[in-house]
């Protein structure tokens, strides 16, 4: 067997570290070929931070054999690695004007769309890729995620059924049928389709990130939230933007003509407001929360993931706690510590779990203040009565609660909550 031959061979076995240094070796000895360039790309891809890598390769044999429409499409699905749509979307068009018949850049074709979440384009790439090839398995999964985002259930449904039909020890079928059972507020069978793709696959993400979401989907709470955003993924950033900023529009109208009517049905109006706005942002926190108290399942959550539940909800729990208290006994430190508390969790929910470098800086130093400032408010309300201590607390309560309606608008900013993929 030659030394490229061992390292397809490794490659298939998801043995990338011994498979990089086989292709590496052949690349020494022969430096212009560009089959090997390419296999050397897919191997990159696979290994943790090495996409930029990947990306270099895939370009290397490009370089060498430019008409080449498999390379052309490999290139186009390390871009959606990256984060690249609009690059993907453009290098998978060179690929399928290069080859119209191929499957594979038919099928990343359809995958940039995914990146870009037009899910209508995906859909009709997908089939394309499917009628040229009907055993096409990247085609069929992207044809079903796209199915079920675009809440076309009853086709979701049968094309998940077929996906299993077709190869029932497929991880990524199981998490496609999980996702499937979650929109369909089956949270017990999406949980034995995640585990059952962590046993075929133990270190897949995307089943670990599905089990974590079927845990927290067990309370009524999580599952409204889950079908908000389901609701929310159906459109793009940009048409997210709008119903958001629209609802905002519609809720000001709202207001400023129940205050004329009735006060009260104004203030009320705020209150559904505010809830609805927590609701949306601590819903996660909460869910992780819950899980952090489950011993079996706690065992799915990562780090960032178990501070995240318990800075908002252990932080919203001493929140409301704090509030009754206070408001009971009539103890303004209480009172002022519920406030914090409550205000702390908007922050927080954007900072632990954060993959953004800027985002949990940005966040960390608002939720740190919020702490501070809370801490600082306690210290005066103990000294209540002497001059100048009611314009000090507020002093420091005021950049807080700003901070934290900043929070709710800039947390909707994709750069400031995902990672940059490497």
């Amino acid at each position: 067997m030659s030394e490229w031959q061992h390292g397809m061979l490794l490659l298939d076995q998801g043995r990338y570290d011994e498979a990089e240094a086989c292709f590496i070796g052949v690349l020494t000895r022969e430096p212009e070929n560009d089959f090997v360039y390419s296999r050397l790309s897919l191997c990159r891809m696979e290994m943790e931070g090495r996409k930029n890598d990947a990306l270099s390769s895939i370009d290397e044999a490009i370089r060498i054999e430019p008409e080449v429409s498999m390379y052309r499409s490999i290139r186009a699905l390390i871009l959606c690695e990256l984060n690249r749509g609009k690059d993907a979307l453009t290098e998978a068009d060179q690929a399928v004007a290069l080859d119209p018949e191929d499957d594979f850049a038919a099928g990343v074709k359809a995958s940039a769309y995914c990146e870009l979440q037009k899910w209508s384009d995906a859909e009709d790439w997908a089939r394309r890729a499917l009628s040229l090839n009907s055993d096409s398995t990247m085609a069929a999964n992207i044809l079903t995620h796209t199915l079920r985002l675009q809440g076309k259930s009853n086709q979701n449904e049968a094309a998940v059924s077929q996906l299993l039909a077709d190869d029932p020890n497929s991880s990524l079928a199981h998490v496609n049928a999980g996702w499937t059972a979650l929109h369909q507020g089956d949270s017990r069978k999406a949980e034995e389709h995640f585990r059952e793709a962590l046993r075929l696959d133990p270190e897949m993400e995307a089943a670990r990130e599905g089990l974590l979401e079927s845990f927290k989907a067990r309370s009524w709470f999580y599952r409204g939230y889950l079908r908000y955003c389901f609701f929310m993924q159906r459109f793009t950033e940009g048409k997210q933007w709008l119903i958001i900023i629209g609802l905002y529009v519609v809720y000001q109208v709202l207001r400023r003509t129940l205050k004329e009517i009735n006060p009260l049905l104004a203030g009320g109006l705020v209150f559904l407001w505010l809830g609805f706005i927590m609701w949306i942002w601590l819903a996660p926190g909460i869910g992780n929360f819950l899980v952090f108290l489950d011993r079996s399942a706690r065992l799915a959550l990562k780090p960032g993931e178990k501070w995240h539940g318990i800075a908002v909800g252990g932080g919203l729990l001493i929140g409301v706690m704090a509030l009754v208290t206070g408001f009971i006994w009539k103890q303004d430190p209480l009172l002022a510590l519920g406030m914090g508390a409550i205000i702390f969790t908007v922050p927080a929910s954007l900072t632990f779990d954060n993959e953004s470098t800027a985002g949990r800086w940005i966040f960390g130093l608002l939720t740190a203040y919020t702490f501070l400032a809370t801490c600082g408010v306690m210290a005066l309300e103990w000294l209540h009565g002497k001059p100048g201590i009611l314009d000090a607390s507020w002093g420091l309560a005021l950049p807080a609660i700003i901070g934290a309606i900043l929070c709710t608008w800039l947390g909707n900013v994709p750069a400031l909550r995902r990672g940059k993929a490497k």
